[in-house]
């Protein structure tokens, strides 16, 4: 598998049987995402995107994508009808909910549990969208990937682990929003995955978590986990499970 961090909380992940996944949909917006990845995306092309909540710093590029590329987009069932404002027709949504699995190419997507919220601003102020979610990606012939969404560290986490044993795990560590480096650290002894690609840090000034952080939480815990040393906008190559 093939993943590229675009920064704060979206990554694009192409797997070794060219399925194109993109979660969460903050490109054209994201401060912290390349400019070239503007067209980059375009270009290279998107099969799914998995919106984890309603919050603009993962679904405000969502239409636009879906426009752009014909993506298939997953969510939360609650979510669907906002997207059918948006004018993404109902054969390009596949709604779900937590604990449900479906195949798209070769990549089985369970729907998981997280603890944030959901929720999307509107004239009359902010209204509940849904609710949050992560992902389970099991790609045949390939690693399995668990992307957490923007949560704090929850028991499931070891449900996740016995049930699917995630190779690689893709976690927020930025503190005061999601769980910060000490939680993480917690989460990744849980999840007992052998990989982890830290998200959703120092794009803004309140988001203080690091991958030096949270590699000093991991040894402080004595966790066998490594982390990926993942640049902005630069792909790198996982190999099969």
């Amino acid at each position: 598998m093939q993943i590229t961090w675009l920064g704060h909380a979206t990554v694009y992940l192409v797997t070794n049987g060219g399925t194109r996944i993109l979660v969460d949909a903050w490109v054209d917006n994201n401060p912290a995402c390349p400019s070239e990845w503007h067209n980059n995306i375009r270009t290279l092309g998107i099969d799914v995107i998995l919106l984890t909540h309603g919050h603009i710093d993962h679904s405000l590029d969502v239409a636009p994508l879906y426009r752009d590329t014909g993506a298939r987009i997953v969510c939360q069932y609650d979510v669907t009808e906002w997207l059918s404002y948006q004018d993404v027709p109902p054969e390009s949504i596949e709604g779900m909910n937590k604990g449900g699995t479906i195949r798209i190419g070769d990549t089985r997507i369970t729907m998981t549990t997280a603890q944030h919220s959901s929720n999307w601003p509107t004239a009359a102020g902010r209204r509940v969208l849904g609710t949050e979610v992560g992902y389970i990606l099991r790609v045949d012939n390939d690693v399995t990937v668990y992307a957490s969404g923007d949560t704090t560290v929850m028991s499931d986490m070891a449900i996740l682990s016995d049930l699917y044993a995630p190779d690689i795990a893709i976690l927020p560590i930025g503190d005061r929003y999601t769980m910060g480096p000490y939680e993480a650290a917690y989460a990744l002894m849980l999840l007992r995955s052998a990989h982890v690609l830290p998200i959703h840090y120092q794009t803004f000034p309140d988001l203080t978590g690091t991958p030096a952080l949270l590699a000093d939480e991991i040894a402080a815990r004595g966790v066998s986990c490594s982390i990926i040393p993942a640049v902005i906008g630069i792909p790198f190559s996982t190999g099969a499970a």
